[in-house]
This record gives C-alpha cells, sequence and structure tokens, in this order.
C-alpha cells in the first residue's frame, strides 16, 4: 500500500513538473505564454484514454501513440494559427488572444467528444515485497 502511494505522488508529481517544464519552455522561445499548451497535453491523455480504453491497445503502445498524437497537435497549431500570426507580426496581445481561443476551441471539442465525466484507464498494481 505505502509503495502504490509513493508510486502516485511520483507520477502525479511528474505529470506537474513535466507541464511546468512545457510552459518554460514554450515562453522562453516564442516569448509568449501559450495558454493552449494546457489544453494539449489533455489532448493527449484523452487520446491515451481513447487508444487504451477504447481502442484496446496494451498501454505500452497506447502512450508513444497519444505523445505522437499531441506532438502533431501541436505542430498543427503552430502552422496554422501561430506562423500566420507571426509572419504578419502580430502583437503579444493578438498571440495570447489566440491561444485563449484555441484553448477554449480544445476543450470544447474533447468534452464534446469524451463528455464531462472523469475518465480512468486501468494499470497494473504495483506489489510490496
Amino acid at each position: 500500500m505505502a509503495a502504490q502511494l509513493v508510486l502516485n505522488g511520483f507520477l502525479a508529481g511528474s505529470v506537474y513538473a513535466l507541464v511546468a517544464l512545457g510552459f518554460g519552455l514554450i515562453y522562453r522561445v516564442t516569448k509568449f505564454f501559450h495558454f493552449a499548451h494546457g489544453a494539449v497535453y489533455a489532448a493527449g491523455a484523452y487520446l491515451a484514454f481513447a487508444l487504451a480504453a477504447l481502442a484496446g491497445l496494451p498501454l505500452p503502445v497506447a502512450f508513444p501513440g497519444a505523445v505522437a498524437g499531441a506532438t502533431l497537435l501541436g505542430m498543427g497549431m503552430e502552422w496554422a494559427v501561430y506562423r500566420p500570426l507571426r509572419k504578419r507580426r502580430s502583437s503579444s496581445l493578438v498571440l495570447l488572444l489566440a491561444s485563449l481561443g484555441l484553448y477554449t476551441v480544445l476543450q470544447n471539442v474533447i468534452s464534446l467528444g469524451f463528455g464531462d465525466d472523469t475518465k480512468t484507464l486501468r494499470t497494473w498494481p504495483v506489489r510490496e515485497g
């Protein structure tokens, strides 16, 4: 039981650290705060759920697939929204508003596709001893 709690805490902390690192890296490179970054993480998590629970893929296959899907989503947002705005020399405020708009769209698409209830994945238990 204690090992499971330690592992759960470590995994939750790792996810928070990864999201924070992503926010920091994006801000450092692009010089604007990308609000939709959190929605990309959420989309990746729901994609992992769809691949594992709905499509029946094993977790070691579903997770890399979800990472690839979230990466493609982020790249698509860059190419379709941010790059054209930067070419027009849009202000930081315009980029910020575009980011908020993308966040809203992604959250609503996820909600339409998966509903508003919590989703869980079955994993293997950690055994002590």
